[in-house]
């Protein structure tokens, strides 16, 4: 919490309780939460709390570089307060998002600079985002298929 204040102070942002309350609830976990889980947390120990104060919260310490957005898959998006050099595996069906540390992605620094070099864009970092399904909702369609047929008893894929 130390480095989040300096870091506010440093950009004449106020140290606000609901700022303090919403990047402590993001920091503490890996679950990369939407705004509306963000506020649902929060809003226990401040009941007045709006959504739309989180989401303004969410852009404002963004634009500081307290927190990130990752993939807005489908309508909600993503925070993380973990700014270390770190990727995210993000499931195309339950929308979990997953932190990966592996260096072969972080080789792809190299590249990626020269790429927005070239277009006249100074990059500050790259992160590769890899989407797909995770084990569970892998597992889940399994099971479904194995007990769903059709009129020959063929396993039929649930609609999705």
């Amino acid at each position: 919490m130390d480095v989040f204040v300096a870091r506010c102070r440093a950009t004449a942002l106020a140290v606000t309780p609901q700022r303090l309350a919403i990047f402590r609830e993001l920091a503490a976990t890996t679950h990369h939460p939407s705004a509306e889980e963000l506020h649902a947390a929060v809003r226990r120990a401040m009941p007045t709390l709006s959504l739309a104060t989180v989401y303004k919260t969410l852009d404002t310490l963004a634009g500081i570089g307290a927190v990130r957005p990752v993939s807005r898959l489908g309508a909600r998006g993503r925070w993380d307060a973990n700014l270390g050099p770190h990727h995210h595996l993000i499931c195309t069906v339950c929308g979990d998002v997953s932190d990966v540390t592996e260096p072969a992605l972080d080789a792809a620094g190299g590249p990626a600079r020269r790429v927005a070099a070239r277009r006249g864009f100074a990059a500050a970092g790259h992160a590769v985002e890899i989407f797909g399904r995770c084990a569970a909702c892998r597992r889940a369609r399994h099971a479904a298929a194995v007990h769903s047929t059709d009129q020959e008893g063929r396993a039929r894929w649930p609609k999705r």
